[in-house]
């Protein structure tokens, strides 16, 4: 509620910024505010004299600022009319003390009479919180934007605000948050996606999880990636991720679908894995590398779009698909043996289950 608390705050809070090594730069709306004069009406005074704060405070904002009247209506058309004084009337401050007003007795006082006068850094456009007088500090910075806010965290445990003020980070951090909602919300159903398709190919709703098991180890690839090269995990890394899960686990498809094949043509299980393992070895690699190589100029390049940089999306791919090819010839076949053996024991099971019931089953004999 009182602006120069608020803005005492500002102050305190800049500075503790300037104290985190990652800010290049740091503004507010008290610097692109210019310098203002600020009126202070003696009420006692300006009572006895019948003029009031509210009169004085209108005639000091149509005097300066203009304001509009009724449209005139001319043959032309209707005119557009704003009533406020000459320019040679309003351009210093002692102009501004010989404003006049009328008393109870008539007579005309000036506002020097009846008020003080103070030139003060203003604190700009005035803007709103939740119906609350809000200043905002604008931190520029080369770091990740995760990075940062956990630094402002930090930093602002330190600070005890008085009784009805707080503090936001701001409009930038919301679109983060959603941003990161939405993104998770991408790779759940990319997941979900996959793992139907698999489940309409294979005719199994358990062969496909050796599939998807690929997808965690791409993740860790993409881990690594970007925290060697110190990428940020943004909007484009997770748009990357996304894309991703629909490209690694092609290898895997393809391994386990000439496993499949073999054992249909009568091969045992450990030998069709074998077997598709080095068939499969070579374009397994050919596909990766290929696809890796393609998108190093964009790994390494500097373009963007509207200022996002395409480099982690392209990091996010190479270092994804990488770790999960070398890992998908190991893991892939593990799962597969396992979830494998899983579906003949669940198999095995029901026949147990559906076996016992016909034999509890005796039909009653006619009469």
């Amino acid at each position: 509620e009182d602006t120069e608390v608020l803005i005492g705050l500002v102050d305190e809070v800049t500075w503790r910024l300037q104290q985190i090594p990652s800010i290049v730069s740091i503004d507010t709306d008290l610097e692109r505010a210019d310098d203002e004069v600020r009126v202070a009406v003696d009420r006692d005074r300006s009572n006895r004299m019948g003029v009031s704060a509210r009169d004085i405070g209108r005639y000091i904002a149509y005097g300066l600022q203009g304001v509009s009247l009724p449209r005139f209506q001319s043959e032309d058309g209707e005119v557009r009319v704003r009533l406020y004084l000459e320019r040679a009337d309003r351009q210093n401050l002692n102009q501004l003390r010989n404003f006049s007003f009328s008393t109870n007795e008539g007579a005309e006082v000036a506002l020097g009479e009846i008020a003080s006068f103070e030139v003060s850094r203003g604190t700009g456009r005035i803007t709103r919180y939740d119906g609350r007088v809000k200043l905002r500090i604008r931190s520029y910075t080369m770091e990740s934007g995760r990075r940062l806010y956990e630094a402002i965290d930090k930093m602002m445990e330190g600070i005890e605000l008085p009784r009805g003020y707080s503090w936001h980070k701001g409009e930038r951090f919301k679109q983060l948050q959603e941003t990161e909602t939405s993104g998770q919300i991408g790779v759940v159903m990319a997941v979900t996606s996959v793992f139907l398709l698999m489940g309409i190919l294979f005719e199994s709703f358990v062969l496909p999880f050796s599939v998807l098991f690929s997808i965690p180890f791409s993740f860790l690839g993409v881990y690594w990636t970007l925290y060697l090269t110190d990428t940020p995990m943004d909007t484009m890394a997770f748009i990357g991720v996304i894309v991703l899960i629909g490209v690694v686990v092609n290898n895997a498809i393809v391994l386990v679908d000439m496993i499949n094949r073999l054992r249909a043509d009568g091969r045992a299980r450990f030998d069709a894995i074998l077997e598709a393992g080095r068939n499969r070895f070579r374009p397994i690699l050919m596909t990766t590398f290929t696809t890796v190589f393609g998108l190093l100029p964009m790994a390494v390049g500097g373009s963007n779009v509207m200022g996002m940089p395409y480099a982690p999306l392209g990091r996010t791919m190479m270092g994804g698909l990488l770790a999960s090819t070398f890992l998908t010839l190991l893991v892939v076949p593990l799962f597969y043996t396992l979830l494998d053996d899983l579906r003949l024991a669940l198999r095995r099971l029901s026949a147990t289950v559906f076996a016992r019931r016909n034999t509890a089953y005796t039909p009653a004999d006619d009469d």
